[in-house]
């Protein structure tokens, strides 16, 4: 029977614990099991003290060698003594069971904080790592490598610092290297060289110190789940990503340290704990921002790391880096291949210029920091850029890293996608359309990555995407992005405030420049609610309820931070309430018929204003039109009349706002006719301003209203900007509007001509357009 078991009395059913005091200890709570032990925590009843108690399992207290090796394990732990090593008090026997005393640590282990929050971030962890590297470079001294390095077995006290425990499979080395009988250690994080029955030294524990980094860093393991046999994870560890490939945030001069220390041959990693102290010198003063402490031309760390062959190149790229960066994330790629050290394997001698050995890195294929600098800019600035809405910029920039020869895939393809999600922040559905193209063609390519065609087809259909599975990795929020915006832009936004929610709460590591997409989703949530409850208009009782709608539309149509769809919904919005407006208005009762006289509560009779409507029509002053129309007392025309023609008007006005916010910074190369004068042709937009565009006329810029412009000129501005499909409803709204324009401007046929073929697509308009004209009809 195991000690602390819970046992029932046969005769009162009392439950109770049995062989709970261990010498002078007494357990009092099952804290862990494992496969060769149980920890348990109890006290010290002589010394009035906590601790915690290893007792080898039954099965192996039976055997002599287990009690061999759990006995000097105790004897090993307690011959250290180092604040980041726990301590063992004591070793014993009882109830046929080893056991050792030592120190209880409070606080929870490194494996339990990944699982609860993932990825660490640097500023926290990079203290750890150093603690580590502190307490295992103690063993090593003692002439001890620990061979189970990993995040269960780095405890933290109550003020945080490390605390390595369970050195039950500690080898003694005495200074070399020595051979194992059995490979015990976790697959995750144990070196090649113990797979494959070799000599492990303590470069077998900085394998696994880094492996442990690179888990805490990235939040996820260096292995797939389900790589079982000794076989596969051997293989699975000459494919191990690039830290920088996971967790593209991080700090070039961090991922240094991580993947020189997971180098699978044993000759390129750190040649010393020294070493692997000073990478991590450069990378904690890149994370702070500033320079290495001392010069990277110190003789006297030149001297030192000239005991290294491969140590001076990897040094100098991490201090340079420090120096370069300062950004807290960056994309990099270190190349692994051949299991060729980050340094290059350049020969280095007293006195060689940092420079030549910058060149002699890159000749080698190793890692480049000129090309780290210039991935971190990148990277930093284009989120930057998203952040201050200016996404004609990010795009670029996002465009520039994709083609960027250092950054492969899968990074390659996200840069990609943020490019897209660029293009669909700044609300321009042509340029979406044609953006999505280009990823689609990417992934398709013999360059593209096959995992992205999954993404690429949901963000290509048009169904809503309703509860994605994505997972919990920082890149993942641009995955959740791509579908938020989807949604949104399809007038699905109850689901996509589900999935702007998502990207708002998402881990992110502090710092991450992927955090921008967080302030994304605050904007389209901030709309959302403004918004959501303008949308129905069958709550509108009352005219002056309606006006007030109004009035708000236009106030938050002024306030919107976002572009694109929001907009769009608003100008839909504003048309259905005026158009309840102008149905809730009942014709005034007026005495005096001379026109001239009437003017009851601060209304015209329809003769009286008519004169203007058709002036400011022939202007395109559509807003105008509706205006004086909005205010005529139907005395001389119908009620339909008049809520025909404002229909049109209100819908080509609309029309006009709709290309003024189309026409791209870069404006657009389009001849263009004026409407008075057919002989003068404007040989491109420049830009819109409101109420009309500046165009080129020569070697001048010329500011011309709408109505200077032929009207079948803006149709054909209208097709170039907007590309309407009748297949989307957008598209559809998009062609009722250009059909009212052209009708109001005496484009009549063609008018005619697109109403019939929208008709068959729409019939909400069919119906708006007969009564229309059936209006108009009876007041020829």
């Amino acid at each position: 029977m195991d000690p602390y078991t819970n046992v029932v009395c046969p005769d009162c059913g009392h439950h109770t614990r049995v062989k709970c005091e261990m010498g002078h200890y007494l357990l009092t709570n099952r804290h862990a099991a494992g496969g060769m032990s149980m920890v348990f925590l109890a006290r010290d009843t002589t010394l009035e003290r906590d601790v915690a108690i290893k007792i080898l399992n039954e099965d192996y207290s039976r055997d002599a060698k287990r009690m061999e090796e759990f006995e000097r394990e105790a004897k090993i732990t307690a011959a250290l003594s180092h604040p980041h090593i726990v301590r063992v008090f004591t070793v014993g026997q009882s109830f046929g069971h080893y056991y050792i005393a030592m120190e209880m640590v409070a606080g929870e282990n490194l494996e339990q904080k990944i699982s609860k929050g993932g990825a660490i971030s640097e500023d926290e962890l990079l203290p750890i790592a150093l603690e580590i590297i502190s307490g295992l470079r103690a063993a090593k001294s003692a002439g001890l490598i620990h061979r189970d390095v990993k995040p269960g077995n780095i405890l933290f006290d109550e003020g945080g610092h490390v605390k390595i425990v369970d050195f039950g499979l500690a080898l003694v080395t005495m200074g070399g290297a020595v051979k194992a009988d059995e490979v015990w250690a976790t697959p995750y994080y144990v070196p090649p060289e113990a797979l494959d029955g070799e000599e492990e030294d303590f470069r077998s524990d900085i394998y696994a110190l880094g492996a442990t980094l690179y888990h805490a860093l990235s939040g996820k393991a260096p292995l797939p789940h389900d790589v079982k046999s000794t076989r596969a994870v051997r293989k699975a560890k000459e494919h191990i990503s690039p830290l920088a490939e996971v967790a593209p945030w991080l700090n070039p001069a961090t991922c240094y340290l991580v993947d020189k220390a997971m180098q699978l041959r044993p000759e390129d990693r750190f040649a010393s704990y020294a070493e692997m102290e000073d990478a991590w010198n450069a990378a904690s003063q890149a994370l702070r921002g500033g320079g290495a402490e001392e010069p990277i031309h110190s003789q006297d760390r030149i001297r030192r790391r000239l005991k290294s062959k491969q140590g001076l190149g990897g040094l100098i790229a991490a201090a340079v880096v420090a120096v370069l960066l300062v950004a807290a994330a960056a994309y990099m790629l270190m190349n692994r291949g051949g299991g060729e050290d980050a340094g290059g394997g350049s020969g280095a001698v007293a006195g060689v210029d940092d420079l030549e050995v910058l060149d002699q890195m890159d000749q080698g294929g190793g890692f480049d920091p000129e090309a780290a600098a210039r991935i971190s800019k990148l990277f930093r600035s284009a989120h930057s850029l998203l952040k201050q809405k200016k996404f004609d910029d990010a795009r670029k920039k996002f465009d520039r890293l994709a083609k960027d020869d250092s950054l492969h895939e899968p990074l390659s393809t996200w840069v990609r996608l943020e490019s897209v999600i660029a293009v669909c922040l700044k609300g321009d559905s042509a340029e979406k359309e044609q953006a999505l193209s280009r990823f689609n063609r990417h992934i398709e390519s013999p360059q593209g990555n096959p995992e992205f065609v999954p993404i690429a087809k949901v963000l290509g259909a048009p169904q809503v995407v309703r509860e994605p599975s994505v997972g919990s990795e920082p890149m993942a929020v641009v995955h959740l992005m791509a579908l938020a915006l989807k949604n949104w832009e399809l007038g699905a936004w109850p689901q996509a405030v589900d999935l702007f929610e998502q990207v708002e709460t998402h881990p992110l590591p502090v710092g991450s420049p992927l955090l921008a997409y967080r302030e994304v989703a605050r904007w389209y949530l901030s709309d959302y609610r403004k918004l959501a409850p303008l949308a129905d208009v069958s709550d509108l009782a009352s005219l002056e309820m309606a006006e007030a709608r109004l009035r708000e539309l236009k106030k938050q149509l002024n306030q919107l931070e976002t572009n694109g769809r929001a907009r769009f919904h608003v100008r839909v919005w504003q048309l259905r309430t005026l158009r309840l407006v102008k149905s809730m208005k009942e014709p005034v009762q007026v005495v005096d018929h001379d026109p001239a006289s009437v003017t009851g509560q601060g209304e015209d009779a329809y003769e009286l204003v008519k004169p203007k409507v058709q002036a400011c029509l022939s202007e395109s002053k559509f807003a105008e039109a509706a205006g004086l129309l909005q205010k005529a007392k139907p005395e001389s025309a119908t009620p339909e009349l008049l809520t025909a023609l404002i229909y049109l008007s209100d819908s080509s006005a609309l029309f006009l706002g709709l290309l003024e916010e189309r026409v791209p910074p870069s404006g657009l190369d389009l001849e263009i006719q004026s409407v008075n004068d057919k002989t003068k042709v404007y040989q491109k937009i420049v830009s819109a301003k409101a109420g009309g565009l500046v165009m080129k006329l020569g070697d001048k810029d010329e500011f011309v209203p709408w109505g200077g412009i032929a009207p079948d000129s803006v149709i054909s501005i209208f097709q170039n900007l907007l590309k309407p499909s009748l297949s989307t409803a957008e598209g559809q709204m998009h062609t009722e509007l250009a059909i009212c324009y052209a009708w109001l401007c005496g484009l009549e046929d063609k008018a005619r001509l697109a109403a019939e073929k929208l008709s068959g697509s729409n019939r909400g308009f069919s119906k708006r357009w007969k009564k229309t004209m059936h209006s108009l009809d009876l007041h020829q």
